[in-house]
């Protein structure tokens, strides 16, 4: 901290710049991979560097280091490039003001992964593969586990001073399943930052993840190819997530905003009065956090509101260019990159009905559980591989499904949301958007009577 410090009031009495950010890290990451008995990765490292961000001239100009020896000529590095892009600019970038922040962010975590031993992390992997393979159609098995921990200072020129007490854990594990001469794999993830170890061991043991694989290879494996066309269809709460993340929650992002269709419709009805879709602190919510990497507290937004189209994500940058408040979705990859907006935790909020409501007057329609891959673009069409689904026949659940996916525009098939469940159930995961972030989605169940086509 003293050497920060130290840098910080030195750019405030050498430099003629608007604002000076340093963003320091040191973590240790470890990462496990287990395939079918081998351990393919078994490593640790240590990260640990400085993100240097300089506004001069309404410009920005960006540096990092993992020296700490010189961090001024960094600054002053970081300076120059912001002086030479500012002769450039047409649009002066202006930041929206913020109160300074003094605090220090605790971790929740009972045990972080760094006070676990090694032994324990390759045991927990080991048994997680044999209770699998204890099935006799699994052919496969790769687990990937990854944790890091450490220390994130964030002070600027306006005065704010944050230290993080910094965790995550996070496993994907994978299945390949033969039966009957037919192929089949599923995938699952966990993941925190909030539980520790004990995410492993009480909120996400190896029998429960164990069960989910195995019901998602299976329904695979007994599936029917499913009818091609659009039918009445109820999402479960991972399908919900990813067509909230994927589909609606990048056009809500502002600097994807001004290039897709939320630009002209923020106020307008977009959905029906019964949907609302948030960005906000969830219970084990991978994305969650106090501040963001600019320091602004991060604060519950409604995307959608009671079906009108409320609030976008938003760092300080693109608050100013927006006349709105920032909300705290300002963040970075690591030390190595500047922040941008992102994605934290992308979801649609609990209604009114039951399961059963949604599907007892359904006579032919498909129950979408889980997906594999998905991909939107930013008109909000989207194509979703579907891991997990069910025919509806005269209102119950029938024969499993497979080989399939579900596209649609999302804008066009929130207008036939019929019905939203009262359940809610959330996927953790990674966004990419040339970085890469930890994020959640998820929602209840929902019914869509039409606008999404199968098959």
């Amino acid at each position: 901290m003293e050497k920060l410090e130290k840098a910080l009031r030195w750019a405030e009495e050498n430099l003629r710049a608007d604002y000076v950010e340093l963003r320091y890290e040191d973590l240790r990451k470890t990462t496990l991979a287990l395939k079918d008995g081998v351990f393919t990765s078994f490593t640790g490292k240590l990260n640990r560097g400085v993100a240097i961000r300089v506004l001069a001239d309404g410009a920005w100009g960006f540096a990092s280091t993992s020296d700490l020896s010189n961090l001024e000529r960094k600054i002053e590095e970081a300076y120059k490039l912001a002086k030479a892009a500012a002769e450039t600019k047409r649009e002066k970038i202006e930041l929206a003001e913020i109160k300074p922040v003094e605090d220090f962010v605790k971790s929740k975590m009972k045990v972080k992964p760094g006070e676990v031993d090694i032994e324990e992390k390759v045991a927990h992997l080991r048994e997680l593969e044999r209770l699998l393979k204890e099935d006799e159609a699994v052919k496969s098995v790769h687990v990937r586990y990854e944790d890091g921990g450490g220390q994130k200072i964030l002070l600027t020129s306006e005065g704010t001073r944050i230290e993080w007490d910094y965790n995550y854990l996070y496993q994907g594990t994978y299945v390949t399943g033969k039966a009957d001469g037919k192929l089949a794999m599923a995938r699952d993830s966990i993941g925190a930052v909030d539980y520790g170890w004990e995410l492993m061991t009480d909120v996400e043991p190896n029998e429960k993840v164990t069960e989910r694989l195995l019901r998602k290879m299976h329904s695979q494996l007994k599936g029917i190819a499913p009818k091609r066309g659009e039918f009445p269809i109820v999402a479960g709460p991972i399908v919900v997530g990813i067509i909230a993340h994927e589909a609606l929650g990048h056009l809500a992002e502002a600097d994807l905003t001004i290039n897709s269709p939320f630009k002209d419709l923020i106020g307008k009805q977009i959905a029906p009065e019964y949907v609302t879709m948030s960005e906000r602190y969830v219970e084990g919510g991978f994305g969650n956090d106090k501040y963001d990497d600019e320091g602004v507290p991060v604060r519950d937004i409604r995307i959608i509101e009671n079906g009108i189209l409320k609030e976008i994500m938003l760092n300080r940058e693109y608050a100013a260019k927006w006349g709105m408040e920032p909300n705290g979705h300002a963040r970075a990859e690591s030390y190595r990159y500047a922040p941008i907006i992102r994605m934290r935790n992308t979801i649609f909020e609990p209604g009114d009905h039951s399961f059963e409501e949604l599907i007892e007057d359904i006579k032919f329609g498909y129950y979408v559980v889980d997906f594999r891959g998905g991909q939107a673009q930013l008109n909000s069409a989207f194509q979703v591989g579907v891991q997990e689904g069910y025919v509806i026949r005269n209102g119950e659940i029938a024969e499993s499904i497979r080989d399939t996916s579900i596209t649609g525009v999302a804008i066009e098939a929130l207008k036939k949301i019929s019905a939203v469940g009262k359940d809610f159930g959330l996927e953790v995961g990674f966004c990419g958007k040339g970085q890469t972030a930890f994020v959640s989605s998820g929602g209840p169940h929902m019914r869509f009577d039409g606008g999404i086509l199968i098959g």
